[in-house]
């Protein structure tokens, strides 16, 4: 039985209220499900040692990704605060960063990643041509960030080409990494191009996280 799926009813739920609470500015309840939201996540890969599918290191890996993610989601409750702010990009380039070298540590490189690599490269220079007039103080760390980002999304893709991941395995940390990604440049453009309500980014931050956890059940899965 995959233990891993049980929290997830409870998981989408909580990412229902949390786009409600980030849409509504309620700081309160959003400092209560945005940690929690993610420290779900740490629990469902958790219950990846109960799975015949799973591989231990690889788990751990991606524990300590997400307990890195779980803190800096208690840095970025208030967006708004530009010195929390600075300290929430900190941790997630760290925590990205983490999670690109797993995927890499486990799946290796592969000559289509050049292709991947080229393309995100191009995605980036847009990103921040669009960013740029609004970024202020933040031209270095969104530089760094942003390159940190398309990084970790283009090591998850090249599992896509390895034989190390099962395809379910290596679809779960693609998409969730595309979500991940996704998110981010909805809020770049709320926080450094023009605010707006937020359509999806909550939905694939959280949803992200979900399946890069998921993805520890089915690692070994043929």
């Amino acid at each position: 039985m995959y233990y891993s799926l049980l929290p997830v009813p409870v998981y989408l739920a909580l990412i229902i209220l949390y786009m409600i609470a980030r849409n509504r500015n309620d700081l309160k309840k959003t400092s209560f499900i945005q940690p929690t939201v993610t420290f779900l996540a740490l629990v469902i890969a958790a219950l990846s040692f109960f799975s015949p599918a799973a591989d231990q290191g690889y788990t751990i890996w991606i524990l300590v990704g997400l307990g890195l993610c779980c803190l800096a989601d208690i840095f970025n409750i208030d967006m708004t605060n530009d010195k929390i702010l600075y300290a929430a990009i900190g941790v997630f380039v760290i925590a990205y960063l983490e999670y690109a070298v797993t995927f890499t540590r486990f799946s290796g490189f592969h000559w289509q990643d050049f292709i991947v690599a080229g393309f995100f490269l191009l995605i980036y220079l847009f990103l921040m041509s669009l960013y740029w007039k609004g970024l202020g103080n933040f031209k270095i760390p969104v530089l760094i960030y942003g390159l940190v980002m398309p990084f970790m999304v283009t090591r998850a893709i090249s599992t896509l080409f390895g034989s190390n991941f099962s395809i379910v395995s290596a679809v779960l940390v693609t998409i969730g990494c595309v979500m991940l990604f996704l998110g981010d440049v909805e809020y770049g453009v709320h926080r450094f191009r023009k605010p707006l309500k937020f359509f999806f980014g909550p939905i694939c931050y959280t949803g992200g996280q979900l399946l890069i956890a998921l993805s520890c059940s089915y690692f070994l899965l043929h």
